[in-house]
Formats: C-alpha cells, sequence, structure tokens
C-alpha cells in the first residue's frame, strides 16, 4: 500500500489547511473467512473482502468524515472535499471545538507476521475443523441440545497517512476458535463454552485440539446438569483468571476509555492520581505483547502503541487516549484509537487488558475467603461504565467452606460496583494467565481483544444463581 500513502499525501495537499486544521486519510483492506455449526448443520460458511478509504478532516474545529470505496485520486479527493465541506458546515454548531496535536508523528511499515496466512488455507480445511469440534461438542450424549462451533479469520491491512507527516502500514491477523453447549435435563438447563484466540495466524488451529475441546465443553455442560444449585447472597469469592479478564476489561477498561471519560459518562472521570483500588493492585494493557488477540503495533491513526499503566499500585494512572482525547487532556496519545474497518472513526479502545500478580497462592486466596465460593469460567455479562455498575456471569464454581474449595455449582452470576470490588480486593494471586480472548463491542464496532490475571479473592460480592 505505500503508492496508497502517496497517493494520500496528493489528496491532503489539495486542500489549504490553518495552523489547527487537520486532514487523514486511512486505506484499509481485510479478508475474512467465518464458519459457524449449529447442531451438525452448516449456520455459516463465507468468505468477505472489503476494501475502501475512511477521511477525516478538522476544520475550525469541527469534524467531518467521508468514505470511497475506489482508490482512484479523483475518488479520494472528492472525498475529502466531502469531509471539508462537512466539517465546515458543522463549525458554527458545535460545542466543545475538537483539536488534535501537533507533536506525534509516526513513519514506519509494520508488516504482517505469522507462521502460515489463513488465506493460503483451503475453506474446506476451515470448515472441517469446526465441524469435528461441534461434532464432538454434540458426542457427549442426548441431553446436549445446542451445539455450536465458530471459526474465523481476518488479516487486514491499514496505510494511513496525515497532514502532520504520519505515514504508517500496518497490517494484523486474528484468528478465533470458539464451541458451546446446552445441556438440558427436564426444566433444567445449564450452559458451557470455551474459546481460543490470538493474533497469530493459521498455526492458531493447527496448534488446537478441537476434539479435545469439544470432549470437554459437552462434558461440562453434563456435569453442570448433576452440580449444586448455584449460592445465592453476598459473600466473599474468588475470581478465576477467566472472570478478572472480563472484569477487568468491562467494568474497568470501558470506564478507563477518555472519550467516555471526556463525556461525563465514566465512574473514572477526575481518578488520574487517585485510589481507585487497593494498593496492590496494578492494571495493565499491553498491545506489544506478541500474539494474543489483542495485540497490534500501530492504530488506526497511524499512532505507535505501547504499555499503558492504568493503574498502579492502587492509583489511577492513565486512560485509554486517541489524538484528540490526548490533545483535549493534554496529555501523549498511548496508540488506542481503533477502527473497525474505513466505514468507522477511530475511537479508544482496549487491546490486551490484565491485572498484575501477586503473590498468594490459590490455597492461600481460598484461606483468606474462609467461607465464601471461587468463580469459574465466565460466560458474559453486561456493564455500564457510567455508573460502574456490573452483571456477569460464570459457567460454574465451588464452594468454599473452611477455607478448603468444595463441590461444584452450577451456572452462576455475579453482580456489584466496579469500585467496590477494587477497593475489596482481599488476596492476589501469582501468575497472570490471559484466559480471555474476546471480541469487544461499542459504538456499534467490533475490535479483537484479551484480559485476565491472576486468581483475586474480593469481599462482599452479589451471588445469584440460575
Amino acid at each position: 500500500m505505500s503508492e496508497l500513502l502517496d497517493r494520500a499525501q496528493k489528496v491532503i495537499e489539495h486542500i489549504p489547511l490553518n495552523k489547527a486544521d487537520f486532514l487523514e486519510v486511512r486505506f484499509f483492506k481485510g479478508e475474512s473467512t467465518a464458519v459457524a455449526m449449529r447442531n451438525g448443520a452448516a449456520d455459516q460458511i463465507s468468505t468477505e473482502l472489503k476494501t475502501g478509504a475512511g477521511l477525516r478532516a478538522l476544520i475550525d474545529g469541527a469534524w467531518g468524515f467521508s468514505t470511497s470505496t475506489s482508490f482512484k485520486l479523483e475518488a479520494l479527493r472528492g472525498a475529502m472535499k466531502t469531509a471539508v465541506s462537512a466539517a465546515r458546515g458543522m463549525a458554527t454548531h458545535i460545542g466543545e471545538r475538537g483539536m488534535v496535536p501537533q507533536d506525534y508523528v509516526y513513519q514506519a511499515h509494520s508488516p504482517l507476521d505469522v507462521k502460515t496466512d489463513p488465506r493460503t488455507v483451503p475453506l474446506e480445511e476451515k470448515v472441517k475443523v469446526a465441524i469435528e469440534l461441534e461434532k464432538h461438542i454434540r458426542s457427549q450424549g442426548e441431553r446436549i441440545k445446542v451445539s455450536t462451533s465458530n471459526l474465523s479469520d481476518v488479516v487486514q491491512t491499514e496505510a494511513i497517512a496525515n497532514s502532520l507527516g504520519t505515514r504508517v502500514e500496518v497490517s494484523s491477523c486474528y484468528s478465533r476458535l470458539a464451541g458451546s453447549c446446552a445441556a438440558r435435563e427436564g426444566v433444567l438447563i445449564q450452559n458451557a463454552s470455551e474459546s481460543l484466540g490470538t493474533s497469530k495466524g493459521w498455526e492458531t488451529m493447527e496448534e488446537a485440539n478441537p476434539t479435545e475441546m469439544g470432549e470437554r465443553v459437552g462434558k461440562r455442560g453434563l456435569d453442570l446438569l448433576a452440580a449444586e444449585p448455584a449460592p445465592k447472597g453476598r459473600m466473599s469469592i474468588v475470581m478465576d483468571p477467566t472472570l478478572v479478564g472480563v472484569f477487568i476489561h468491562e467494568a474497568f477498561g470501558h470506564a478507563a476509555e477518555a472519550d467516555g471519560v471526556l463525556r461525563r459518562m465514566s465512574v473514572l472521570e477526575g481518578k488520574i492520581g487517585k485510589q481507585v483500588g487497593v494498593p496492590g493492585i496494578t492494571v495493565i494493557d499491553d498491545p506489544t505483547i506478541k500474539g494474543l488477540r489483542g495485540s497490534f503495533a500501530y492504530d488506526s491513526e497511524g499512532t505507535k502503541t505501547c504499555r499503558r499503566t492504568i493503574v498502579e499500585n492502587g492509583l489511577q494512572k492513565e486512560y485509554y487516549q486517541s489524538l484528540e482525547t490526548a490533545a483535549k487532556m493534554g496529555v501523549k496519545p498511548n496508540g488506542s484509537a481503533r477502527a473497525m474497518d474505513f466505514t468507522w472513526k477511530p475511537i479508544p479502545r482496549m487491546g490486551n487488558t490484565y491485572v498484575e500478580s501477586g503473590e498468594m497462592s490459590l490455597e492461600e486466596l481460598c484461606e483468606q475467603v474462609g467461607e465464601g465460593a471461587i468463580l469459574q469460567r465466565s460466560y458474559g455479562g453486561y456493564v455500564n461504565p457510567s455508573i460502574g455498575q456490573f452483571y456477569f456471569t460464570t459457567q460454574q464454581g465451588h464452594i468454599i467452606k473452611k477455607g478448603e474449595i468444595g463441590p461444584l455449582f452450577q451456572n452462576v452470576s455475579m453482580s456489584g460496583m466496579t469500585l467496590e470490588v477494587l477497593m475489596n480486593v482481599l488476596g492476589i494471586g501469582k501468575g497472570v494467565e490471559m484466559a480471555f480472548p474476546g471480541t469487544c463491542g461499542k459504538a456499534g464496532q467490533s475490535a479483537p481483544v484479551s484480559g485476565g490475571g491472576p486468581h483475586l479473592a474480593v469481599a462482599n460480592v452479589v451471588l445469584g444463581g440460575r
């Protein structure tokens, strides 16, 4: 795409600009595959090629945005003219003026770095993996009433040029395999699932074992039918790394995105330098870790990404920043602006979010809890970042009695307030497991992410059963 960056420069130079004005051309090419099986039949088998350019203009403090599916110079100039016209039309109707910092310019080429490009793998081989996974979930017994598998991969390239001088071309690959089941006995239904996701290529699927994954998922669903009912009420718990990953991403990470903070829609507004958790809690987001699902080298504005310390020893340190939010907050952009494709504007997003390791073993965490529960294998949930309220579900758990792990119990929910959880941490386990390879939704856009951490003991959480 390097020749396109030269073309983008011609588009940008065609528009006269004042000092604080800003133009950006972002070319996008994405090639993806999706295979979904359900109850022994194909639910979806598709490939998609998406190409186009997103063009932004910041004129007199107002933003305009336009797209083009053609990369021809005249088409791009026409789309930029539309973006500029939209910005000028809005300039007298804006409240707070838009801005970008003038000091951050990047020039780089970050090529695709995978062992096996999934675009070279026949579709039949991809379908075979999904069939194998779903078949072995369903094979565990007649009480498996719903069995699904999903395989997806995408290779995408963005080439970004702006009026400040940034010229960046970056390619990424994201692969994911997931299976789930609903087991039923009478009126009782229990759900089980498992997934893996990386920023690697087809080697992700070659390293996976769909047969074993399917058997684990199906067996877990059946085992949960015979497990004890989930406990209810307020109690101390141990969260496993999958739940810690979902919690720190959904409940805390979204609240730390600077666009929400600036709109006063975050419980973390005004918290920089202030205590948001116990002194031992440190929260990191690091998209530079090779191979994780939320990894990328440069964001969709061409800013080099970096390791972000969101919380350090209980103190809020930074937010997820785009060029605009960084300018408004007077801080350095940290490479967090991501766009799903060329039809969307970049917005602050997470990458690989996790709680740093502590020093306690799982046995010590259970002893700290005394009487309570350990929750395992997150299943999803809901969060309201503006007030810091959350509701998550997990596939299973175990009673903790007198500090010992006891019987298995069924699907369970937990709910509460984000900052209360971090302030009620009783202990932080050893080691970090990036156990949540997910797809994050925000403002209509999806992005590959991951999350995790150690086991975490927390007091005073509300649990609910089925």
